[in-house]
């Protein structure tokens, strides 16, 4: 799997508590990449009603059963953001992926996929690790992001696996916010930067 494009990939964007944007206050975003043609990121902190073996039973009742049975069909799908809905993406630790994916790989211990031979590869194995099922993404034309950064709406942080993988989803933003040194019950960005 090739290295995402450096830049604000990979990396995270901490919502600013001003974003009042519904479709990312609060969020905490998954930058997966990051180009002169835009940006590709996901909200690795929103739940979303459905269940994973839902959705692994829209797509073969088999593999729901066979996830069961591996113990890999628990857990709610993900919104990753507010384009494409109905495209579902795979969030799992670069090994999981079978040779000739195709995924990208964010960060050392995450990449990003969305094969349904991955999706079968993450599901029916539980030595896979763990992985998030996402439907939708975050995408930015180009200079979008860099003009929101600008005007206060998000802060960028290196990327964190525990933050996608292990923190529970309703404490990832104030864990992010956390380890940037600021106080989640109050702080402004500016054009300096983040104040508490």
């Amino acid at each position: 799997m090739p290295d995402a494009e450096r830049g604000l990939a990979p990396g995270f964007l901490v919502a600013a508590p001003a974003l009042a944007d519904p479709n990312f206050a609060g969020s905490l975003v998954l930058m997966a990449e990051h180009l002169g043609e835009g940006a590709l990121g996901f909200v690795v902190n929103r739940p979303s009603p459905i269940q994973v073996a839902d959705v692994l039973a829209e797509v073969d009742p088999v593999l729901r059963r066979a996830a069961e049975a591996a113990g890999r069909a628990g857990g709610q799908v993900l919104v990753g953001g507010p384009v494409s809905p109905e495209r579902l993406w795979i969030l799992h630790r670069p090994g999981a992926a079978p040779p000739d994916d195709g995924g990208l790989r964010v960060g050392d211990a995450v990449a990003l996929g969305g094969s349904r031979e991955l999706l079968e590869a993450v599901t029916r194995n539980p030595d896979a690790g763990p992985f998030l099922l996402v439907l939708g993404y975050a995408g930015w034309a180009p200079m979008q992001l860099e003009r929101e950064i600008a005007a206060g709406a998000w802060i960028p942080m290196d990327v964190a696996e525990d933050l996608v993988f292990t923190v529970p989803y309703e404490e990832r933003w104030e864990q992010a916010v956390r380890r940037l040194g600021l106080d989640p019950g109050g702080f402004t960005v500016g054009g300096g930067g983040a104040q508490a």
